[in-house]
């Protein structure tokens, strides 16, 4: 125990663009970013909704960082020092 894995994908084009234009970023509201990202760009609700931990760089860029694990416990406790 006491690792963490992690994986990292290129993002379409498209939604980088979305997020940079504020139609999905931070600033954009839970509900309407939730239903663009999964109308648009074919994301699973849930994960739209409440797994996306923070933009970057600098908590306004077009990089995400996303929760998509299952059944881990306290997993929200290092939330913070991934997001650093």
């Amino acid at each position: 125990h006491n690792r963490i894995y992690l994986k990292a994908e290129p993002m379409d084009e498209e939604l980088s663009k979305a997020i940079e234009d504020g139609a999905v970023g931070p600033k954009a509201d839970p509900k309407e970013r939730a239903k663009i990202l999964c109308d648009k760009f074919d994301w699973d609700k849930s994960v739209a909704q409440t797994k996306i931990w923070c933009y970057g760089p600098e908590t306004d860029g077009a990089n995400l960082v996303v929760d998509a694990t299952v059944g881990v416990q306290y997993l929200i406790e290092i939330k913070e020092h991934v997001n650093s």
